[in-house]
C-alpha cells in the first residue's frame, strides 16, 4: 500500500475461516466490523487495490484515526491521478480473524454507494490464503494452504507476484503475448488499451460496440467499448472469452468475468501462487 507503510498484523496467528459473500455486477460484496464498537460495513473485496473506504467509515467510527505520517497518491484504470489522507483503523474484523492497525486511503466513490462503503484490498488480502467458491458464494481465508480443500480439483495457472500486482502471461490471437494484472476489481474479463487491442482484434469477425458506465475511485463516465469474443491461451490451456478495449483505459487487465467462470479460485499469498478449479461453472 505505501512502502514505508507498517504491515497489517492478523489475530490469531492460525485461522481458517469460512463466509459467505454476495456476488454483484460490480464485484465481490463481504461484511466487515470495524473498531471496538464492531461497526458492520460492507466492502467489495479487491486484490488490485489498496483498502480504502468513504466519508461514511471515517466519520462515524470512532476506533478511527488520520494518519500523521503518510498521505497517499495514485492512479486509476484510466490513467486519473486522485490523492487524500491515509486513515488508520485498530481493528478490523473478517469473520473470527482481526486485523490491527489497518493503514487505508479516503476515497469517496459515489458510484459504489449502493452497495458498498469501500475495499478489502491487498494490504489485507495478502496475509493469507483465499478460496473463493463462485458455486456455492462462500469466501475461505486461512493461514496455509493445508487448511483449504479441494486442491485436487484445481490446477495452477501461471502467474507472477510482484510488489504491486499479480500477473498472468496471456497469447491471444496473431501470436501476440501480454502481461496482465489479475484485478478482481475489475468486473470485466479482459480490458486492453486501444492501441494494445488494435493488432490482437484484426482479423476477429466477433468483434461488437456498446456503451457502459466506466468506473474508478476517481468517478464514472459513460464510454464506449469495443468488445472482441475471442480464445485466449494461459500456461497451455485455451479459454473462451471478453476482449474489451476503449479510449480511457490505460492499464491491462484480466478481472472477475473471466475467474467468476471457474467453480471456484484459490489466490495464495504466501506461496505466491493463483489456482484455478479444473471446472468451469457452465461444465
Amino acid at each position: 500500500m505505501h512502502k514505508n507503510a507498517p504491515v497489517v498484523d492478523v489475530y490469531p496467528k492460525n485461522f481458517n475461516i469460512q463466509i459467505p459473500f454476495r456476488l454483484f455486477a460490480k464485484g465481490i460484496l463481504i461484511d466487515t466490523y470495524w473498531g471496538a464498537d464492531q461497526a458492520l460495513y460492507k466492502l467489495y473485496l479487491d486484490n488490485h487495490s489498496p483498502t480504502w473506504a468513504n466519508e461514511h467509515i471515517i466519520h462515524y467510527n470512532p476506533s478511527i484515526s488520520k494518519s500523521k505520517d503518510f498521505l497517499y497518491s495514485t492512479t486509476t484504470a484510466d490513467g486519473k491521478a486522485i490523492a487524500g489522507d491515509v486513515y488508520v483503523c485498530d481493528n478490523i474484523r473478517l469473520g473470527g480473524v482481526h486485523f490491527k492497525n489497518v493503514s487505508f486511503y479516503n476515497i469517496s466513490n459515489p458510484s459504489n454507494a449502493d452497495k458498498a462503503d469501500g475495499v478489502i484490498g491487498e494490504n489485507i488480502m495478502s496475509r493469507g490464503v483465499w478460496k473463493i467458491d463462485f458455486i456455492h458464494q462462500q469466501l475461505q481465508f486461512a493461514s496455509s494452504i493445508d487448511s483449504v480443500k479441494g486442491l485436487e480439483e484445481a490446477e495452477l495457472m501461471t502467474a507472477e507476484f510482484t510488489d504491486n500486482a499479480i500477473e498472468i502471461k496471456i497469447a491471444f490471437r496473431n501470436a501476440i503475448t501480454e502481461t496482465l494484472e489479475l484485478d478482481l476489481g475489475y468486473n470485466g474479463a479482459v480490458i486492453l488499451p486501444a492501441e494494445m487491442a488494435k493488432p490482437i482484434f484484426s482479423g476477429n469477425t466477433k468483434i461488437y460496440t456498446d456503451s457502459m458506465q466506466f468506473s474508478t475511485p476517481g468517478g464514472t463516465a459513460a464510454i464506449k467499448n469495443s468488445v472482441a469474443i475471442d480464445k485466449i491461451e494461459i500456461g497451455g490451456r485455451n479459454f473462451n472469452t471478453f476482449i474489451t478495449s476503449n479510449e480511457m483505459v490505460r492499464e491491462k487487465l484480466i478481472g472477475l468475468r473471466f475467474f467468476n467462470s471457474f467453480n471456484f479460485i484459490i489466490i495464495d499469498y504466501l506461496n505466491k501462487v493463483v489456482y484455478v478449479s479444473k471446472k468451469t461453472i457452465n461444465e
